[in-house]
């Protein structure tokens, strides 16, 4: 607790353990819906299914009122279009910190500050799964009431944790023992909460060597492939900030559709999320809101990388590419 408690720059009795950030995403939900009178939620557009699912079930079974802000052109959410849907009656704002699909990062400490400066009494939580040990992800900076943390993400156990400020409400989802104060009942899973912490110990240390070497890998991807394709070659989303490891693009020519891309090429990638995997026919919903086109989207594909990825790699991941372009292209 302690070691992720470092990690997030707050004091470990901030930190519940949860099983994963499903659970700690629905849990600030269902704790601002039980904490008040058919509170106002606003979320983004692009929210992860954990935190825009369990908020339209609350939304159609009355408990809660719901708004969610569409992204501008260039992928992102602005403070301006957060404030401009809050009222008095609006508990809390849900943005994450960074896209899952895109890569984009959100002006999550800026959005907290000029939404607390007009609305005092809102409380702000954001999703961290993405960011953590890619960026530096400190609570204070942030401003938020709420963080959910994913130990997959980095490196870590399927396991997750949820940061709540002290002034905050936490309501349990569910009930039995005393555990994690109380607030999430159940004998804790000893080995996996250790390699959280262990995990979230590691990612700190290394964050800053580790964030340029992915960045440095992916910039490299992404030069090869224009040089490659020149104007065909589309990264969506690129005027914003990003993630160091994300790179989400199209190869806007005939037959370049992603899964024609993918069923092909010899490394993991994917066409969205992974746990939207099961959605084939139709382009990415976060895409098509971060203002992709129709077409684009069906063509994107989303490449992660990871500390261990090398630029040797990255080469036959471009010359695969080629390949795979050149053998669609002619049929």
């Amino acid at each position: 607790r302690k070691r992720l408690s470092t990690l997030l720059n707050c004091s470990p009795g901030d930190v519940t353990f949860t099983s994963g950030g499903t659970e700690s995403n629905n849990m600030v939900l269902y704790t601002v819906a039980r904490s008040y009178a058919i509170p106002h939620v606003v979320l983004s557009a692009v929210e992860h299914d954990s935190v825009a699912k369990c908020a339209d079930a609350l939304h159609q079974q009355g408990l809660i009122r719901l708004t969610k802000v569409e992204l501008n052109d260039k992928g992102t959410v602005t403070p301006q279009s957060v404030i401009e849907v809050c009222t008095t009656e609006t508990r809390l704002v849900s943005v994450m910190l960074a896209n899952n699909e895109t890569g984009v990062v959100f002006p999550v400490a800026e959005i907290s500050t000029k939404v607390k400066a007009k609305f005092p009494h809102i409380l702000v939580h954001t999703d961290a799964a993405q960011a953590i040990g890619k960026l530096n992800v400190d609570v204070e900076e942030l401003g938020v009431d709420y963080l959910t943390v994913v130990g997959h993400k980095f490196y870590g156990p399927r396991i997750g944790a949820l940061y709540r400020r002290q002034s905050a409400p936490l309501v349990p989802l569910f009930f039995g023992g005393g555990q994690e104060q109380g607030l999430r009942p159940g004998t804790e899973n000893t080995p996996m909460i250790a390699g959280l912490g262990l995990a979230a110990e590691i990612a700190g240390r290394n964050l800053k060597v580790e964030a340029q070497h992915m960045k440095l890998c992916r910039d490299y991807m992404e030069e090869k492939l224009r040089e490659a394709f020149g104007n065909m070659f589309i990264v969506n989303c690129s005027t914003q900030p990003r993630l160091p490891n994300t790179s989400n693009f199209a190869i806007n020519q005939t037959n370049c559709g992603s899964l024609n891309v993918l069923s092909r090429v010899n490394f993991i990638a994917s066409k969205g999320a992974a746990c939207h995997s099961h959605s084939t026919s139709t382009p990415s919903r976060i895409l098509l809101n971060s203002g992709v086109e129709y077409d684009v989207a069906m063509k994107s594909i989303r490449v992660s990388l990871g500390v261990e990825n090398t630029v040797q790699e990255i080469d036959t991941v471009v010359e695969d590419i080629v390949n795979v372009i050149s053998e669609l292209t002619r049929l």
